[in-house]
């Protein structure tokens, strides 16, 4: 339901107002609206936002080395999509797409970072680890299925990027990082930085190309290949010696009938 709000919303044609700083209030607006039937269910069922958060306490440390595993990733993704470029060129529509959302000024690019790097780790943090993995968690008692089920439905989300089968196996990586780091963490927050710098990335090779020149993985530096591995391993070693994080409680979402009753 949220998807298809979001869609509808996005799709609005702005006619006769239709700019980049429009068009970027759209993105924003529909990222948002996505929130707008779980919201209405939490209110609908008296359970408050942060009773279906997990925020377990977790060291500064640990903040840490979700930046260092993020930073790795970064490097690992940039040397993936230089190996798989030869054999699956980039689509005219996502080429299309890139080139729209470069458009406009400070402001407009502004927005689109708020969009991209702030609210939509947020709320989609808040759906697939927050309240969906929690939900499957503490339903079934599995991890698998926890981790497995967000994983699918959140590059499922991404429409635009489900026919480049590159960049639909990168959000497939993406997501189960971010639900192993949940598993691991039991803190949303985690989840939400690792997936905000990773769209901040993204976001910025679109205003700083600075790697456009670069086209093959030897041209990006053996030493960018070693530092990308070496940081996912040192995050990889730390997050791995921690306990799965169980909860001691957690605030599902009810049934409506339970509430009545």
């Amino acid at each position: 339901m949220g998807l298809f709000i979001s869609l509808l919303f996005q799709g609005i044609s702005s006619g006769p107002f239709d700019t980049a700083l429009v068009d970027r209030l759209i993105v924003l607006f529909g990222e948002l609206a996505i929130l707008v039937p779980p919201l209405i269910i939490l209110k609908q069922r008296k359970v408050s936002v942060k009773d279906v958060l997990p925020l377990h306490e977790v060291s500064p440390l640990t903040f840490i080395m979700a930046i260092v595993f993020v930073a790795g990733a970064i490097g690992m993704v940039t040397a993936y999509e230089l190996i798989m470029l030869p054999y699956f060129p980039i689509p005219e529509f996502l080429k299309q797409l890139e080139t729209e959302l470069s458009q406009g000024g400070v402001l407009e690019i502004l927005i689109l970072i708020i969009a991209g790097s702030i609210a939509a780790p947020i709320v989609e943090e808040f759906l697939f680890r927050g309240v969906l993995q929690q939900s499957l968690f503490y339903k079934y008692g599995s991890i698998l299925p926890a981790m497995v089920v967000p994983t699918v439905i959140f590059a499922l989300f991404h429409v635009a990027y489900l026919f480049y089968l590159p960049a639909f196996i990168e959000l497939l990586a993406l997501a189960f990082m971010l639900a192993w780091l949940m598993v691991k963490t039991g803190n949303i927050l985690i989840p939400i930085i690792v997936h905000g710098l990773f769209n901040l990335s993204s976001l910025s090779d679109l205003f700083i190309p600075t790697l456009e020149d670069v086209n093959t993985v030897s041209e990006l530096g053996l030493a960018w290949v070693i530092t990308s591995v070496l940081l996912i391993l040192i995050a990889w070693i730390y997050f791995k010696n921690m306990p799965n994080v169980v909860l001691d409680r957690v605030y599902l979402i009810p049934p409506l009938r339970e509430k009545e009753g």
